[in-house]
């Protein structure tokens, strides 16, 4: 009966490392790389490769994908002129326990939720924290994923991405 248990334990665990998520808190933070955000060093450890990308003086972006766990991530760094630095990523998860199991995490990285931004919170300062909205189930590319988006901002006091530093490529 024990050796049974133990086939069973094994099982269970095997299946709930094979659900889990690749990325976590700590990997949003370490891919946020203004000054160096060809590299991707994080994303490329975990498995993710890079599927294309748009780079202009003040806006730069990503898709990245994991060929084994079938995530996605979308990543965009935007440096507005006053030194404000914006940065996005969009994680697409394949299974609702993935997502939920995200989710869970939030709290050990002391994120709050706001109702009234609708998302969970972590401001670090006046004019700069990290944000995380969840947008549920989502269609991509034919293919249903839950998808959360994961902001990151060090602002300049007054300091907001422009229509132009957005929408102008140089």
């Amino acid at each position: 009966m024990n050796l049974h248990n133990l086939y069973v334990l094994i099982i269970i665990l095997f299946v709930n490392l094979s659900f889990a998520q690749t990325l976590k808190i700590t990997d949003f933070r370490k891919i946020i790389n203004y000054s160096n955000a060809s590299e991707h060093k994080q994303l490329s450890s975990k498995g993710f490769r890079l599927l294309n990308d748009s780079i202009s003086t003040y806006h730069k972006k990503f898709k990245f994908n994991n060929p084994e766990t079938k995530e996605i991530v979308e990543l965009t760094l935007i440096t507005d002129k006053e030194g404000g630095k914006f940065s996005s990523v969009i994680y697409f998860l394949p299974t609702e326990f993935t997502y939920k199991n995200f989710i869970s995490t939030l709290p050990i990285y002391k994120f709050k939720y706001s109702k009234r931004n609708v998302c969970y919170q972590l401001p670090t300062s006046s004019y700069s924290g990290e944000n995380i909205y969840l947008n549920g189930l989502i269609q991509l590319d034919e293919k249903k994923y839950y998808s959360l988006k994961y902001d990151h901002y060090v602002d300049k006091a007054l300091s907001v991405p422009t229509i132009e530093s957005i929408t102008k490529p140089n």
